[in-house]
């Protein structure tokens, strides 16, 4: 596949910005929502409903044609009033999902993409990641220098109130977002990158082939979160939308991290998959026919 470069951006030159974000204002989430805790934002109600109910459309669950459960049958479903279903089935029609039909109900109308991308693999070899890497396309770039915080800092044994470089890219695949990463680096290697850079080549490679940092292996973690605001902007999603974390970070020669990476990916167009092999036949505890 060819990798499409993104335009070069608008700033003519790739000053450093620290801009104080204790003082930018944070936006709101969406009408109705609230937090469980910290960065744990919950949707409003309607909102779960129709993410739900479109899911199940594009797992087919529901099938094109078929027609989905009456409205007391949903509200029984999901403990919903009227108003609540109503509302979120809206939202289905308004994405295209399903038509209604006075006096006959609400019917899908979503049509499966034959052309939706085949999901990501990767083995446990790192140069699967340097393809990944290749394959897409960075939509926005900006590099910062900031306060990073107290777990950063500790990964990276960086001095405390001592400021680090932060990259920040928003990443498309075929045209779609999918991807928010946030790279966090020693200043020392920062200073040695710039924004239109970012925008012709993956990081990893800037960092193999211009600064000669050789990533030699890299520990990666993976969980399910829900979108903050921040995110939710970045993926063109909502507030409250699933997404898949990936914590990932990167050694050279050191027994220490390098490089700390943080991305989020949207969980409608990305799909992690790993296949697991069997290496050796290991000696279960039971035996077929013996009991407890």
């Amino acid at each position: 596949m060819t990798r499409t470069v993104a335009r070069a951006p608008r700033r003519t030159g790739d000053r450093r910005r620290r801009p104080d974000r204790a003082a930018r204002p944070q936006p709101a989430g969406p009408a109705g929502s609230r937090r469980s805790g910290p960065d744990k934002p919950v949707a409003p109600l309607y909102y779960r409903v129709f993410r739900t109910l479109e899911q199940r459309i594009r797992d087919q669950q529901y099938p094109l044609g078929g027609r989905l459960p009456s409205e007391d049958e949903l509200c029984r479903m999901f403990n919903a009033s009227r108003i609540t279903i109503r509302e979120a089935v809206g939202r289905l029609v308004e994405r295209g999902l399903v038509v209604r039909r006075r006096g006959s109900g609400s019917f899908v109308s979503f049509r499966p993409d034959a052309r939706a991308a085949a999901p990501l693999k990767f083995t446990t070899a790192l140069e699967n990641l340097f393809a990944e890497v290749e394959t897409v396309r960075t939509k926005s770039a900006e590099i910062l220098e900031e306060i990073p915080p107290p777990e950063i800092r500790s990964l990276l044994r960086r001095p405390e109130g001592q400021p680090i470089t932060v990259i920040r890219r928003v990443r498309a695949f075929r045209e779609q977002v999918f991807s928010l990463t946030i790279n966090y680096l020693p200043p020392h290697l920062g200073a040695h990158l710039t924004e239109a850079e970012l925008y012709r080549f993956p990081l990893l490679r800037l960092l193999e082939e211009k600064l000669e940092v050789v990533s030699r292996y890299a520990d990666q973690t993976v969980e399910a979160r829900a979108a903050d605001e921040e995110v939710a902007k970045a993926l063109e999603i909502q507030f409250g939308d699933p997404v898949l974390f990936v914590e990932r970070l990167m050694f050279a020669d050191g027994a220490h991290p390098f490089e700390v990476v943080r991305s989020f990916y949207r969980a409608d167009v990305y799909r992690y998959q790993i296949r697991l092999k069997r290496s050796r036949k290991a000696p279960f505890r039971w035996r077929v026919g013996e009991r407890e």
